[in-house]
């Protein structure tokens, strides 16, 4: 596997129907839901070298092509976080179920983990019905699901509810195991009638916050998976009650990691946050000169405009992010514009 920067802002995807398969207590192959579509430029690709399957005629004909989608599973990283990544997978009826096998531990997944990536889901669990219906996905896990470790339960329950609220059509989770509804982990009793992106993922309490009289923003630190290579963890965190959650995501993404972490950020504490102000779809957000100190004070870090663009967007739901610097707009490269969310994060290299 290998993780790299995102580089390039992308569009938002479009969105097709397909059939989502299910069994037993969900039924015959007969729901149908919406999903987004993979890039055109990355449905298919060649099997390796060209080669054609062992039934293609070998008098001119053309090797097999094998359509394929992207997609957004949650992995585990060697610190314990709970990370999305983008993989390349083959085209599926059932593209959420598709996901959630990907995230198995002993799964397809395995043979193409390395830096200390493994997949978060117990060994066995399969999935055997999966419906998504008026923005809810019920998905009927084997009883392999429930032999985990106490220790991994909330990194089971987030991961299951961020991946398949990766999907447009998918706003609320509920969890089955064989056929019957979950209303609690059996480990630590984790509530779990109905979950969604508001509980967080990796979750963690900020300086000064009280319990119960909180705000939640979700900032996106970075690991190190090499001398050269970083990627994008999400982190809730819990801060003092604000009505301003674009100000304060900024604000804690500046502040960076708790001690002790083995994420960073990559704008310096010493960055101040001048104005930030939502209207509608875009936030645009104002911060002091310190944003440029990289490459010799000439530019912004561009990890550092990518932890903004995913953080801002994530937690105030807004479409794209503007950065201004002392008031002004960066005189080049791809941010001098408002940018969306990258479709891709965390890419892995097959």
């Amino acid at each position: 596997m290998k993780i790299r920067h995102i580089g390039k802002m992308t569009a938002v995807l479009g969105v097709s129907a397909v059939l989502l398969s299910g069994c037993g207590l969900f039924g015959p192959e007969k729901e149908t839901i919406s999903i987004d579509a993979p890039p055109q430029s990355e449905v298919s690709v060649d099997l390796p070298n060209g080669t054609p399957t062992p039934d293609a005629a070998k008098d001119g004909a053309q090797p097999v092509v094998q359509e394929t989608g992207e997609r957004m599973v949650y992995l585990q990283d060697a610190n314990g976080y709970i990370v999305p990544v983008s993989m390349t997978l083959p085209k599926s009826d059932g593209p959420a179920k598709q996901v959630l096998s990907y995230m198995v531990k002993g799964g397809p997944v395995e043979s193409m983990l390395q830096g200390g990536f493994s997949a978060v889901l117990p060994k066995g669990t399969e999935v055997k019905g999966l419906v998504i219906k008026n923005g809810v996905a019920t998905v009927d896990f084997s009883k392999d699901f429930k032999t985990y470790e106490e220790k991994d339960e909330k990194k089971i329950v987030d991961a299951v509810t961020r991946a398949l609220t990766e999907f447009s059509t998918v706003k609320t989770v509920q969890i089955w195991v064989n056929g019957t509804p979950l209303t609690e982990m059996p480990a630590t009793k984790t509530p779990i009638t109905l979950l969604d992106r508001n509980q967080g993922v990796n979750l963690e309490l900020g300086d000064g916050a009280i319990p119960g009289d909180t705000s939640s923003v979700t900032v996106y630190f970075q690991g190190q998976l090499d001398d050269t290579r970083t990627y994008y963890v999400p982190v809730t965190r819990l801060v003092p009650e604000t009505t301003d959650i674009a100000k304060a995501t900024v604000e804690e993404l500046i502040k960076g990691p708790k001690q002790g972490s083995q994420l960073f950020s990559s704008l310096l504490r010493t960055t101040r946050v001048l104005n930030v102000k939502q209207e509608k779809d875009l936030v645009t957000v104002n911060l002091s000169s310190d944003i440029l100190k990289y490459d010799d004070g000439k530019e912004a870090s561009p990890e550092a405009l990518q932890s903004l663009v995913l953080s801002l967007t994530e937690t105030t739901g807004a479409k794209q992010v503007q950065l201004l610097v002392e008031g002004k707009p960066l005189a080049s490269g791809a941010f001098t514009k408002p940018v969306s969310r990258p479709v891709q994060l965390n890419p892995i290299q097959m």
